[in-house]
């Protein structure tokens, strides 16, 4: 536990950083772990001697970074700091050459800071180190543990990670063991992979034997895609004791998901639009990336391996058809456990999501047990005023007892309560294989029930089933059904959205294909298979391709025709690359899974990828720092544009 002294040191430091501090605390915490590995290489002497080695061409060694170490720092001023580190060939120059070698920690030093550091923020991020480098073990992770804390005052939802209740549920439901071989997906600031080597640490103690932190070490491994997450996740676990934690970025050369893990436990959370909940599952655009990841981690789990698996409320409810095809493959073709609903909560990106936890087996769902995380307790005006984040994590934890007990109790449950029931797959299947909780509703019936309907008997005069809320009325004889309600007049909006859209295109057209008339003109029409295409329509469509260069084009351009977005082509396709700059450019082909990029930049991945395929040959627009632009389009027409990195590709002749 901190101290008081410890905690006012902390405070003190923190404070003098504002409004650094405040406004931006996820930066401060950024500096804060760039430092400490700089601080940690130098204790080692690693940092010249991996530099020197590879030999860094392009970066001149001058005689105060030759002599850097981090006892000498301590030494000057902060301003003497700050130039140290800003100035050509300084220190921030040094870490970048160590950032390109294959070497301990050098996957943090990827990615630039989020803030060019001050000289007060420099000085005072040290004596914050100096701090934690002078503490004990175990305050070195409660120190850590109150800065996160504290950089929760920001209202930005992108600085909310993974609260510590929710970390021990999963944990606690995955069961981990030594014996698997564990993937988080999205590591965030690592306290997902801290609950499980706590829970390992403790399993291997509970049992007599001495557990080797080596050990279990290699029985976890991270991926995060957020650079700067990453630096924080991989602090985080050091101060915890993992001295040399296995986590990657996503970004690098290493392919997503490869480790055929027995046990991958990972939140899918990216979205920080507050209108993804519940109450409106029609925005599911935003949900491309965790409906990828989701199907992956289907097919990747080792046959008999598990998964714990936190996900947005829409994701479980969404009549998108490829998300409801990502449910199908999970009901139909793994064992769904259990659905586990956390408590909605409009402040949190967390409320309303669900926890599925699944095997991979032969056997298909049957019965799939439903948990509600129950509703917050109602507080009185005594309680609101002497209200702190004590004793709502006292009440968070409650209830994670409470569910944790439902959850080992499942199986011999009988008197369900409306918080938690089983739901036949075979029900849920004809509802579109809908996980919400909130759409089932659990009915309590003394009568016999048709011989057709399935049900969970709890006595001899009593069934109890779940349905879904809009039907209720079917699974009672004779009962009229429920009244209709009234249709609410929808003339006014309707005429208001005719009027918007009958504006919207006369806008369309005066300011985009008014003076873009020509495209339309000499529009053609690709496809996958085979077309012949005439001599004239290449003429005109170079013609076109002269009045935009792909140096003006963005990604958010709109195409004016099909002529314009369509460039990745196979070689029996006659389909012409439009918006190619040099007809004599180089083509090539995917020979490695490739990821998209925003621009010729490795940090700027797009959620989307293209494999391996020898048959698809792409010409490439612009070329820039090792990568290509170009515009692949798929059997259906869609258009995807990126820049892909040459080291997935190959030339064809």
């Amino acid at each position: 536990m901190l101290t008081p002294h410890l905690q006012k040191k902390l405070d003190e430091k923190w404070n003098n950083c504002w409004p650094v501090s405040d406004l931006r605390p996820l930066a401060l915490l950024d500096l804060i772990s760039y430092l400490f590995f700089i601080k940690k290489l130098d204790d080692w002497e690693l940092i010249h001697q991996r530099v020197k080695t590879a030999g860094a061409d392009n970066f001149i060694y001058t005689k105060e970074i030759e002599e850097f170490t981090w006892s000498k720092l301590q030494k000057l001023n902060a301003r003497e700091i700050q130039q140290l580190f800003n100035k050509e060939h300084g220190v921030i120059d040094l870490m970048k050459n160590y950032a390109n070698l294959n070497a301990l920690y050098s996957d943090f030093f990827k990615a630039p800071l989020l803030i060019d550091p001050t000289p007060k923020l420099i000085f005072n991020a040290i004596e914050i180190i100096n701090i934690i480098e002078t503490s004990d073990k175990i305050s070195q992770g409660y120190i850590i543990e109150y800065l996160f804390d504290k950089s929760k005052v920001s209202a930005q939802k992108e600085q909310e990670f993974l609260p510590e209740y929710i970390c021990r549920l999963m944990v606690s439901i995955a069961e981990p063991e030594t014996k698997d071989a564990i993937l988080n997906l999205s590591v965030g600031n690592g306290n997902l992979l801290i609950n499980i080597y706590r829970h390992l640490y403790n399993n291997i103690n509970s049992v007599g034997q001495s557990p080797s932190n080596i050990f279990i070490e290699s029985k976890i491994n991270g991926i995060e895609s957020d650079l700067i997450k990453l630096r924080l996740a991989a602090m985080n676990l050091v101060l915890h004791g993992i001295k040399n934690p296995k986590i990657r970025s996503a970004t690098t050369e290493n392919k997503l998901l490869t480790e055929n893990p027995t046990l991958i436990i990972s939140s899918l959370i990216f979205s920080n639009d507050n209108s993804l909940t519940e109450k409106n599952n029609t925005d599911t655009g935003k949900l491309e990336k965790e409906n990828l990841l989701l199907t992956e981690i289907v097919e990747t789990l080792k046959p008999g391996g598990r998964a714990v698996i936190l996900v947005p409320q829409v994701l479980l409810k969404s009549d998108n058809p490829g998300i409801i095809k990502t449910r199908k493959n999970i009901v139909d073709h793994s064992s769904l456990e259990a659905v586990i609903t956390l408590a909605a909560k409009t402040e949190s990106v967390y409320s309303g999501a669900g926890i599925l936890f699944f095997n991979k087996s032969k056997t298909a769902s049957e019965n799939i047990w439903f948990c509600k995380w129950g509703k917050s307790k109602k507080k009185t005006i005594n309680e609101s005023l002497s209200d702190n984040n004590s004793q709502n994590d006292d009440f968070e934890f409650n209830e994670l007892t409470e569910i944790l007990n439902k959850w080992k109790d499942r199986k011999d449950e009988k008197d369900f309560s409306n918080n938690s029931f089983f739901i036949s797959a075979n029900f849920i299947k004809t509802n579109q294989y809908n996980l919400s909780f909130n759409d089932y509703k659990l009915i309590r019936q003394k009568q016999p029930l048709d011989t057709e309907t399935e049900s969970i008997n709890t006595g001899e005069t009593e069934k109890i089933l779940a349905a879904k809320k809009e039907n209720l009325h079917e699974f009672f004889e004779a009962t009229a059904p429920l009244p209709e309600e009234k249709r609410k007049r929808m003339v006014v909006p309707v005429i208001a959205a005719i009027i918007i859209l009958m504006l919207g295109g006369a806008a369309y057209y005066w300011f985009y294909l008014k003076d873009n008339h020509s495209y339309s003109k000499n529009k053609i029409t690709n496809s996958i298979s085979n077309i012949n295409v005439s001599n004239a329509s290449k003429e005109a469509q170079a013609k076109t391709l002269q009045m935009k260069s792909p140096a003006n084009k963005t990604d958010n351009d709109p195409a004016p025709d099909n002529t314009t977005t369509k460039s990745a082509v196979t070689e029996n396709s006659t389909t012409e690359n439009t918006t190619s700059t040099n007809e004599s450019s180089k083509k090539y082909t995917v020979i490695n899974k490739t990821w998209f990029h925003f621009g010729p930049d490795q940090g700027k991945i797009k959620p989307v990828f293209l494999n391996p395929r020898k048959d698809v040959v792409l010409t490439p627009q612009a070329e820039e720092n090792g990568f290509v632009y170009v515009v692949y389009v798929n059997s259906k027409g869609q258009s995807t544009r990126g820049w892909l990195n040459k080291k997935d590709l190959e030339p064809v002749e």
